[in-house]
């Protein structure tokens, strides 16, 4: 699998997360008990951790060649 390919997954992957995220949204202001609007804040707060920590790794799959302005192949053949 290549550097574009797992970018896409965790893409597909993290658009499941969101819509979880947007799920218990749904359900955080329907509830009703405070504990319950309580463990599902706490549960989304853990998602949104998740869908950043996603998003940050597309971005670094998608421009892991970028960096150094070209130079990363140069870097590992001079080492």
């Amino acid at each position: 699998m290549v550097l574009r390919e797992m970018a896409q997954e965790y893409r597909r992957n993290t658009a499941l997360l969101e819509l979880r995220m947007k799920q218990l949204q749904v359900a955080q202001r329907r509830a009703e008990q405070k504990e319950v609007k309580y463990r599902l804040k706490r549960r989304i707060g853990l998602l949104r951790v998740l869908i950043n920590e996603s998003r940050k790794t597309v971005f670094v799959l998608e421009h892991y060649y970028d960096r150094k302005g070209g130079q990363a192949h140069d870097d590992k053949r001079a080492g």
